[in-house]
């Protein structure tokens, strides 16, 4: 491949350890590749406010693609570069279709992520582990507000979550999304449905902050674990799996590299820097 002018990262599973602790040598990381003017960039399924503020506030970090690429983020300028969202009516029809199911529903809107009281208090009991529990109750807002309230006052749906601990339920919940229809699809974690606008995908994301910077998409690298990493994967120079990969990400990936929890995105790029 031609020399990396610019790196894209997931970050739970990939970059962060499963602890959801930043490796020594990935913190590290962050310094060779600001040495090499080579930019940083995280491409989470968290909203922007939810990146380790010791990455948002790295000199190599600039740009950030949040909610699976629906929203690109300007983080020196303190604004937004791209934002897709979904049609408020599609996320009502869904809403009115799953609300007495035994899932979350959380909504990304605006930059946050805000989830009903009782949904939010009620995580704890959908088998979800204790890392990503910490982790999603520390993002999200809990409010006393119904979904239909929390859409009515949003201005940009970015993204559904729904965590559910039956996976009988993703079935009936895929099957109310299509029913719905004008959704796009992804999972970060096997006990997650994460829908988004149509088109949107953390590989449209890479593919357009690219064209926007003027750098070749060839000359771009992409680490991922999970099934919302692919698109990405595909669409870089070279895509990276982490050990620790769900199968069919492994399977979509260039290369592999060492896990999350042995700094594997900082030893592959010291590899190749």
């Amino acid at each position: 491949m031609p020399p990396i002018r610019i790196v894209f990262c997931d970050m739970d599973g990939t970059f962060l350890a499963s602890d959801k602790s930043i490796p020594l040598l990935n913190a590290q990381s962050l310094d060779w590749l600001a040495d090499r003017g080579i930019p940083f960039v995280p491409c989470t399924g968290r909203p922007v406010s939810a990146v380790p503020a010791e990455v948002r506030g790295h000199r190599a970090v600039r740009y950030v693609i949040a909610a699976n690429g629906a929203v690109v983020e300007d983080l020196h300028e303190g604004k937004r570069m791209l934002s897709r969202g979904i049609q408020k009516s599609q996320v009502l029809d869904l809403y009115d279709r799953v609300s007495t199911w035994p899932l979350t529903f959380d909504v990304f809107a605006d930059g946050a992520v805000y989830s009903e009281r009782q949904r939010y208090d009620s995580m704890g009991s959908l088998g979800i582990n204790p890392a990503t529990l910490a982790m999603l109750r520390r993002v999200r807002v809990p409010v006393d507000l119904t979904v239909p309230q929390i859409v009515t006052n949003a201005t940009c749906i970015e993204k559904l979550t729904c965590f559910f601990g039956d996976m009988g339920v993703r079935e009936r919940l895929m099957a109310a999304a299509s029913d719905v229809g004008g959704f796009c699809y992804a999972s970060g974690d096997p006990n997650d449905v994460e829908l988004m606008a149509p088109g949107v995908s953390k590989g449209t994301a890479l593919v357009w902050l690219c064209e926007h910077l003027g750098i070749e998409v060839s000359s771009s690298v992409a680490f991922g674990d999970e099934q919302n990493d692919v698109s990405m994967m595909r669409a870089a120079g070279v895509g990276v799996a982490m050990e620790n990969a769900q199968s069919e990400v492994r399977d979509a990936a260039d290369r592999i590299a060492l896990s999350n929890d042995e700094a594997g995105v900082a030893l592959y790029l010291q590899s190749c820097l």
